[in-house]
């Protein structure tokens, strides 16, 4: 790769500062945190990501949520239900 790794771990669990502070100069402000309607979302060059709904993970999955989705599939239900 022609540059560096930041982070490759794959899991959604970043801090604000992973993705507004720790950047490059030529790449700062590419994303920001904003309030909608009392909630925390992530914009990203200037659009709003609904890609994670709650970036402050102050709420998040129990540990196995996905357990039955992996054994079993869906169910039917949506991304979030299963979590």
């Amino acid at each position: 790769m022609d540059f560096p790794v930041f982070d490759g771990d794959n899991h959604f669990y970043e801090p604000k500062e992973a993705l507004t502070q720790f950047l490059p100069e030529h790449r700062k402000g590419v994303i920001d945190y904003i309030e909608v309607r009392g909630r925390t979302k992530i914009m990203v060059r200037n659009q709003v990501s609904d890609y994670i709904p709650n970036p402050t993970f102050e709420v998040v999955a129990r540990p196995g949520a996905q357990e039955d989705y992996f054994r079993h599939g869906s169910g039917g239900k949506s991304a979030r239900e299963v979590m």
